[in-house]
């Protein structure tokens, strides 16, 4: 999948820990309505933080609010140890969220395990100078936040989320034909399909009880169209 960076900020001078109850995050303003599907954080561990947390929430009044809208975890020890190995670290998030543009949202890091030698580090700019957005500090979980006129260190991506359906039994087929039979892949991907007396489908040359190969490769999808070639 290919990715598209949409907005940043990448400035910083000191670290934002989180550990146990302490949860921190960034808000932003979508400059347009695209879909988020992943985040970078410039940050790093110290020690084992345990499970860290990158979600996204909704805001009220520039601090996290409601409902998850899009989530991910990634094992602490898997993230850069050390202060010297700060990084950018990416964060794909199990299902991408559309955002509207001119609406502010808030990225949220969190450890439910660690201390505060055992904490998740991430790099903001004590003075920020993001118009758009603030940093935010919560003490107990997320239950209640604190704004402050700081700014973490943020990338966000869109990404190419197009479902790809794979028939390979005619050069055409509609999108809603595909779906109850096909799997997503990519364009490009080339599959052989061997029928057997258990199908019971009928498509072209195919039946119910003939089993035959053929190879197709999906090459576009377009106006809820799969279009293959045989090779």
């Amino acid at each position: 999948m290919a990715y598209t960076l949409q907005q940043n900020y990448e400035l910083s001078d000191s670290r934002a820990q989180s550990y146990g109850t302490r949860w921190n995050g960034t808000t932003f303003t979508a400059n347009s309505a695209y879909t988020i599907s992943r985040v970078s954080l410039l940050c790093y561990r110290d020690g084992d933080p345990g499970t860290v947390t990158i979600s996204l929430y909704g805001t009220t009044s520039s601090k996290p609010s409601g409902a998850v809208l899009a989530t991910m975890t990634m094992t602490g020890t898997d993230l850069p140890n050390g202060s010297d190995a700060v990084d950018w670290v990416t964060f794909d998030f199990i299902t991408p969220y559309l955002l509207t543009n001119g609406v502010e949202y808030a990225i949220v890091a969190s450890c439910t395990g660690g201390s505060s030698s055992n904490d998740f580090n991430w790099r903001y700019k004590v003075t920020g100078s993001y118009a758009n957005g603030n940093f935010c500090l919560s003490t107990d979980s997320g239950s209640s936040w604190g704004a402050y006129a700081s700014d973490c260190d943020f990338r966000t991506y869109s990404g190419d989320t197009t479902s790809y359906v794979d028939m390979a039994f005619t050069d055409t087929v509609t999108f809603s034909e595909v779906l109850s039979l096909g799997r997503i892949i990519p364009i490009g991907f080339t599959n052989t399909v061997t029928f057997s007396e258990s199908v019971t489908i009928s498509l072209g040359p195919l039946s119910g009880t003939k089993a035959e190969k053929y190879t197709r490769r999906l090459v576009a999808f377009g106006n809820d169209t799969a279009y293959y070639e045989t090779i």
